[in-house]
């Protein structure tokens, strides 16, 4: 747990003090689903993650990590040390650090149902790499990408900072950016992934179809579908 801690150190530094309840609440949350989903994961997929972090990573994974740690430490220093500016109110911190759980619990669905959920862009042909559809990639293409998206700007707030929104809007820049190159990698790369693409339309939130009834049936109007791969 090398990593909860040094990003503990690190808010407790920023903030000056470890009273602060939104941030122990937001790191305990943090801490918790971080260790259900090292514990959750496929071996493959954490030795897979182990070994491309010990790597020089690419340009994008450090402007996100960075951005990553920016955020924390921003908001820790907002509320700790810089009371003149107004803090996001505590009923929305409440909601905020809801979001972010719930945003966390969806990245480890997608982990746990794809053992080929890697940081880096490549097919894992020494692990049998293959198409996942199921889970999560029923309804969306990319849905660990959603957690992420919607994760960071939820933690600025679950802390309690405005100021953070800006470090932490840099880092979904960065994963936007990753999305779009990820999928046209794996357009090109992944046997099946065409096919896929068609069949689950949505990219990062689910696709709604209205479709009205047949002719004839009692029940007028519409109905919902998800578009998923059968």
């Amino acid at each position: 747990m090398v990593l909860t801690a040094s990003v503990s150190l690190l808010a407790f530094l920023a903030a000056g003090t470890t009273r602060l309840s939104s941030l122990r609440n937001y790191l305990a949350t943090f801490s918790a689903v971080l260790l259900a989903t090292m514990i959750a994961i496929d071996p493959g997929l954490a030795e897979e993650r182990s070994r491309v972090s010990a790597k020089s990573g690419a340009s994008e994974r450090v402007s996100a990590g960075a951005a990553f740690l920016a955020t924390l430490a921003v908001a820790a220093f907002e509320i700790g040390r810089l009371h003149s500016i107004p803090s996001v109110p505590m009923s929305a911190r409440h909601a905020s650090l809801a979001l972010f759980a719930g945003a966390m619990a969806l990245e480890m669905w997608a982990m746990v149902e794809n053992p080929f959920f890697s940081p880096e862009v490549r097919l894992q042909p020494e692990r049998g790499h293959k198409l996942i559809a199921s889970g999560p990639y029923r309804f969306m293409r990319h849905p660990g990408y959603l957690a992420m998206l919607v994760a960071m700007p939820s933690s600025a707030l679950a802390i309690g900072s405005w100021l953070a929104l800006a470090p932490a809007a840099a880092f979904c820049r960065t994963i936007w950016k990753r999305v779009g190159e990820e999928e046209e990698f794996l357009l090109q790369n992944l046997p099946g992934y065409p096919e896929y693409l068609r069949s689950v339309r949505g990219r990062l939130v689910p696709r709604i179809e209205l479709r009205r009834h047949p002719r004839g049936n009692p029940h007028s109007g519409f109905r919902f579908r998800h578009s998923e791969r059968s």
